[in-house]
């Protein structure tokens, strides 16, 4: 009994060491020297500094790399929407990034600034050579922003970018209307944007947009229109 008692404590004894091995490796400098990531490939944008992702990578290491907190650093560049991160030869990283795109200026209460297609703020230090100026303009009236809303104006552009070009969005309550090229406008409904699509694409197919000033998609039993 008493020699099972000494082989479990021996074991028990192995199995902590290798744990305490296991946790404390990483910091050891020989391992740190074997396993440090060496090369960090970026695809997807050329925005980032060489010294931005040394400061992320310096302390990681290849072996027991953190991608959670490789993620979450490189998110706090705003220019980044999306990062997928990839160990592939030993010391190496590769770096796929999406990034977010200037979609619209949002005018609201006063304020002004540039968004992405799913509203998010753009740092335009990052795109010294977008030009505001030709971007649409996205008029909200509404109280306080609804990101919803924004999400909905990105798919009424989704689904008709190829039939009109818009200058401006215009978000009032129940409605988005659209202002196009010439001032012809296009009207659809933020209640139930679906139908009002459904109901454009099935007009759009049969009637020449540019024979119309005035389309109203939002009603649910009729299209309302003004040559």
């Amino acid at each position: 009994m008493k020699t099972k008692k000494v082989k479990y404590l021996i074991l028990a004894s192995w199995i902590a060491i290798c744990a305490l091995f296991g946790y404390f490796s990483p910091t050891l400098p020989v391992v740190k020297e074997i396993f440090s990531v060496k090369k960090v490939t970026v695809l997807g944008t050329d925005k980032f500094q060489k010294e931005d992702i040394k400061r992320i990578f310096e302390r990681e290491n290849w072996f027991f790399l953190n991608k959670d907190k490789v993620r979450e650093e490189l998110l706090k560049y705003n220019f980044v929407k999306e990062v997928q991160i990839n160990r592939l030869f030993v010391s190496s990283v590769n770096l796929i990034i999406l990034e977010r795109k200037p979609f619209a200026v949002l005018y609201h209460k006063g304020t002004k600034k540039v968004i992405d297609e799913d509203g998010n703020k753009i740092e335009t230090k990052f795109y010294p050579d977008i030009n505001i100026s030709i971007l649409p303009k996205v008029i909200y009236n509404d109280k306080s922003i609804n990101p919803e809303k924004l999400r909905k104006i990105k798919k009424i552009n989704e689904n008709f970018s190829k039939i009109f070009n818009v200058k401006k969005y215009i978000v009032n309550k129940s409605q988005i209307t659209c202002v196009l090229d010439g001032g012809r406008t296009v009207v659809f409904s933020t209640e139930d944007l679906d139908k009002s699509i459904r109901r454009g694409k099935i007009f759009f197919s049969r009637k020449n947009i540019n024979d119309f000033s005035y389309i109203n998609l939002s009603f649910e039993s009729m299209i309302v229109v003004r040559r």
